[in-house]
């Protein structure tokens, strides 16, 4: 569904409870989303923000229970309370690139995405939120399935407990405006294997990474070495993780409290906090290819996507291929194939697959030999591929 373009807010309850909605725009001139305005509507797989949008309010999005990821538009200031509870498939959560800060409730005293499966965060802006246990320290605290987090040059400070325990983490990057990292702030990561920060890290708080025994390494931009409160960089295996800082500071790291234990002290920027083995590290936007379509032209399967220059992973088979036992003397041949294909492209996610069944119009004996059996099948694939037999 598309919302009317003379809407400026989307009320209270306005679409509470559609079972039936899969999809949502809405135009830049909606400057509010409403309590509980989509709440309940679990089939809805989509929402696109408009670029006006500035309050989500609290309960929104509660029980969108097939919503896999979320994009919040540059102009948005306030996520409310409970807007994503329920959220229970939610795997990506993206804040745009903006100059502008962004304040996220809570779920009462636990993390407002205490419900969401996240795997990726993306914080593309200054970010506030309450950090007492009553509000349930940070937004990301204990989200023990997030994977991958990136920080953009916008934020300036990783609160204290900010990422405690996520204990499935396992890469890290931190833009250079970050001049903070705060009192436990990645203790308990135990998975958390890559770890950068930028050019502005001044200082390190006490166990900001304790349990970070997986760590193998850790990038740092900044010429001069971040100052360590008590245990900071203590659980981080100094025997075998891998410390790149710039050119020409190794000398000074070398020298410094806690990052002078680093058996393994290189010039250079690493994988700059990228796990190599995590393909989310090459498409920081989420972006993702479109679902390809299947057609017959000129006797020929088509494949046609709106991604330019996508490949095509396909599938046939052949619904006339099966064992059984029958009294009669007799089989029904169907002449019909089903096609599955999906598209990928370097920088982009794959698409959903498409799936079709197509009748062939030649009575399905491709190869004009008499027969309809596996080398029509061989033929078909030929043909989908434009290559000759």
């Amino acid at each position: 569904a598309e919302s009317g373009k003379s809407f400026t807010s989307i009320g209270e309850k306005a679409l509470y409870d559609c079972s039936k909605l899969k999809g949502v725009i809405l135009p830049d001139a909606v400057t509010t989303i409403g309590s509980y305005a989509f709440s309940g509507c679990q089939a809805m797989t989509s929402v696109k923000m408009g670029n006006g949008l500035k309050t989500i309010d609290q309960y929104a999005f509660k029980g969108c229970s097939d919503l896999p990821s979320i994009t919040i538009p540059q102009a948005v200031t306030n996520i409310n309370n409970y807007a994503f509870s329920g959220c229970t498939t939610l795997k990506e959560f993206r804040i745009a690139d903006s100059d502008t800060e962004l304040t996220i409730g809570s779920n009462g005293n636990n993390p407002i995405f205490s419900s969401c499966p996240l795997e990726t965060v993306y914080i593309g802006r200054n970010i506030n939120y309450n950090t007492s246990s009553d509000y349930g320290y940070s937004p990301f605290y204990r989200n023990t399935s997030l994977k991958t987090v990136k920080i953009t040059d916008k934020e300036t400070e990783i609160s204290e407990n900010e990422f405690y325990g996520c204990t499935n983490l396992q890469s890290v990057t931190i833009g250079d405006g970050v001049t903070t990292i705060g009192n436990w702030a990645f203790s308990g990561c135990q998975s958390l294997k890559y770890f950068a920060f930028g050019s502005q890290v001044q200082s390190i708080g006490q166990e900001a990474f304790s349990d970070c025994s997986a760590v193998v390494e850790i990038s740092s931009k900044a010429t001069t070495p971040p100052t360590c409160g008590s245990q900071a960089l203590d659980d981080i295996n100094k025997w075998e993780c891998r410390l790149f800082v710039p050119e020409g500071c190794m000398a000074t790291y070398q020298d410094a409290d806690q990052w002078k234990d680093f058996f393994f002290i290189d010039e250079g920027e690493g994988t700059s906090g990228q796990n190599p083995d995590d393909p989310s590290i090459d498409n920081p936007d989420g972006k993702k290819c479109e679902a390809p379509t299947i057609s017959v032209v000129g006797g020929k399967i088509k494949f046609d996507c709106n991604t330019n220059g996508v490949l095509y992973h396909y599938n046939i088979t052949c619904l006339d291929v099966k064992d059984g036992v029958i009294n009669s003397s007799e089989v029904e041949i169907h002449k019909t194939y089903r096609i599955s294909v999906y598209a990928s492209k370097d920088g982009y996610d794959d698409s959903a697959t498409t799936t079709k069944d197509i009748k062939m119009t030649s009575d399905g004996d491709l190869n004009d030999d008499g027969k309809i059996n596996v080398a029509d099948v061989v033929e078909l694939t030929n043909i989908i591929m434009n290559q000759e037999p």
